[in-house]
């Protein structure tokens, strides 16, 4: 059982809920799985909350709230960068997003779940909590994308799948045993690998340490 957080019982449900839906999706979640996690009667759930669809919109709203704070500031960063320093800040755009998801794995499997079509019913999470953000970056990642004729819309999606699905799964080494973001090397080559991979797809000039060409 959790203990409650500064901001009482209102805030140790949605601690509890945005756990369980990590965790086990909204559909597989019932008000009662989480008002017995968090040592509470389903009643205060639902008198909080108004009801489980509530608490997760309460929940994805937390997360979008979450990601602009984490962000806001690459991304403002991206859109004014000079052309001679969006590379530097595209790089920092993404080691952001890399260590937000590191921090928060919740928010990456909040929305493996709903690519899974979790909580269908519920259709406007995306353009409420999803859209403004995504949209946003697309744009700024437009300006380093036109001259290299690549496509802005798709390279911020091979952003989010590649980090989404490292954070989560991370990958098998030679012995078959899955490693990711617990260990640091391999969270280290990661983030190198995303680096050269934007950087080759726009081609900007390679970091310091990072080799140029193909090997």
């Amino acid at each position: 059982m959790d203990s409650p957080p500064e901001g009482g019982e209102r805030q140790l449900i949605l601690r509890v809920a945005t756990r369980l839906y990590s965790a086990l999706g909204y559909d597989n979640t019932s008000v009662e799985q989480i008002a017995d996690a968090a040592g509470v009667d389903p009643a205060d759930v639902n008198a909080c909350f108004a009801g489980k669809q509530q608490l997760y919109l309460e929940v994805m709203e937390q997360v979008r709230d979450l990601v602009t704070t984490a962000l806001r500031a690459r991304t403002d960063e991206l859109a004014a960068a000079p052309p001679e320093g969006r590379g530097e800040a595209l790089h920092r755009f993404i080691d952001a997003y890399i260590d937000m998801c590191v921090a928060h794995p919740e928010i990456p499997a909040l929305w493996m779940h709903r690519w899974l079509s979790d909580a269908s019913d519920i259709s406007e999470v995306e353009a409420r909590d999803a859209q403004p953000l995504t949209r946003f970056i697309v744009n700024s990642v437009t300006r380093l994308a036109e001259p290299v004729r690549a496509d802005p819309l798709h390279l911020t999606y091979t952003m989010i799948w590649c980090v989404h699905g490292f954070v989560l799964s991370g990958v098998l080494d030679g012995r078959g045993i899955r490693i990711g973001i617990d260990d640091p090397a391999q969270l280290g080559r990661f983030r190198a690998h995303m680096h050269q991979l934007f950087g080759r797809a726009l081609g900007l000039p390679p970091l310091s340490g990072e080799v140029s060409g193909a090997t």
